[in-house]
């Protein structure tokens, strides 16, 4: 990219989308728990939905984290009782990744503050903010599927359609 005057459009844009992406809005830590585990334990519900096992090499891939990293935290949810480890019945070097009833529960309970978040920032807005807004964002992502239209789909998203563009 070129370089813009820094009261340029363009530059106004890039510089409230860098703000926005250092806002950690839509990883909210479950209770008692680090946004990471958190992210850790989304990432294995989602795998989970899937039908696919997820193994540590997986979800480090996921996250951008080294496998040792992610290692250490699985092994902090384990003994918190969030997450077992089981053996692949094909492949007896691999584990697979699944979460507990206390992982889910915890999921859930971050799923409604994350709401109560989202409810807030729409009262925060009003209503006629929130739906420019809502609409704002849905042409942005067009405009960068459109763009863009790869196989490659974000961190955390892998169950959403590939090459779709969101309506």
């Amino acid at each position: 990219m070129q370089s813009q005057p820094q009261d340029s459009l363009s530059y106004r844009l890039l510089s409230a989308f860098f703000r926005f992406l250092r806002t950690p809005w839509h990883i909210v830590a479950a209770p008692g728990l680090t946004r990471t585990e958190t992210g850790i334990l989304i990432g294995i519900e989602r795998s989970s939905h899937s039908g696919k096992p997820l193994r540590i090499s997986d979800l480090s891939h996921i996250m951008r984290v080294s496998p040792p990293t992610i290692s250490q935290h699985i092994n902090s949810l384990e003994e918190q009782g969030f997450v077992i480890r089981t053996q692949s019945k094909d492949d007896k070097r691999a584990v697979h990744l699944e979460l507990t009833e206390k992982g889910r529960e915890t999921l859930r309970q971050q799923r409604a503050v994350l709401e109560q978040n989202i409810n807030q920032l729409a009262e925060y807005l009003g209503k006629e903010n929130t739906e420019t807004l809502i609409t704002l964002l849905t042409k942005t992502s067009d405009f960068f599927f459109e763009k863009d239209n790869t196989e490659h789909s974000p961190p955390f998203m892998d169950d959403e359609p590939k090459n779709k563009t969101p309506k």
